[in-house]
């Protein structure tokens, strides 16, 4: 086992004690084993929701559309989220994941809140524009 040099003013490691093993007492890390524990993960993109609720057909991904297109008194079947920052999703019956919109944290939350509030309520509008994400829920 090759020596391990420990950094200046670091504590001198303790002796073994009887009967404990080399192999499973503390060492200090080496300049290559701290370099690699401190490495910076990349972000990836956030996740999308890859099933479908029970009973609810898988859908094929929409195109975005050009124009806003109003959905009247869809429900919302399932929302899906994860810890990735404004990454909500609603499955709108009839639909398929729709994401929610994304400016601000308090604007996803409130659309997250509508869509949870309209599952229960049974139904939603809203206006879908050119970019797929929902923007805005109408609930009665």
């Amino acid at each position: 086992m090759a020596a391990s040099i420990s950094p200046a003013g670091a504590p001198a490691p303790a002796a073994l004690s009887a009967g404990a093993s080399p192999d499973t007492a503390p060492q200090p890390l080496t300049p290559d084993q701290l370099t690699a524990t401190s490495t910076i993960a990349t972000a990836t993109a956030p996740a999308e929701p890859l099933l479908s609720p029970p009973g609810a057909p898988q859908s094929a991904a929409a195109g975005v559309t050009a124009a806003a297109v109003w959905q009247s008194t869809k429900k919302v079947l399932s929302l899906w989220t994860n810890n990735a920052d404004r990454n909500g999703y609603a499955y709108i019956d009839g639909i398929g994941w729709k994401r929610l919109a994304t400016p601000s944290d308090s604007v996803h939350e409130a659309l997250l809140m509508l869509a949870s509030s309209g599952r229960l309520a049974g139904s939603v509008t809203y206006p879908e524009p050119g970019d797929g994400l929902i923007h805005e829920i109408y609930l009665w």
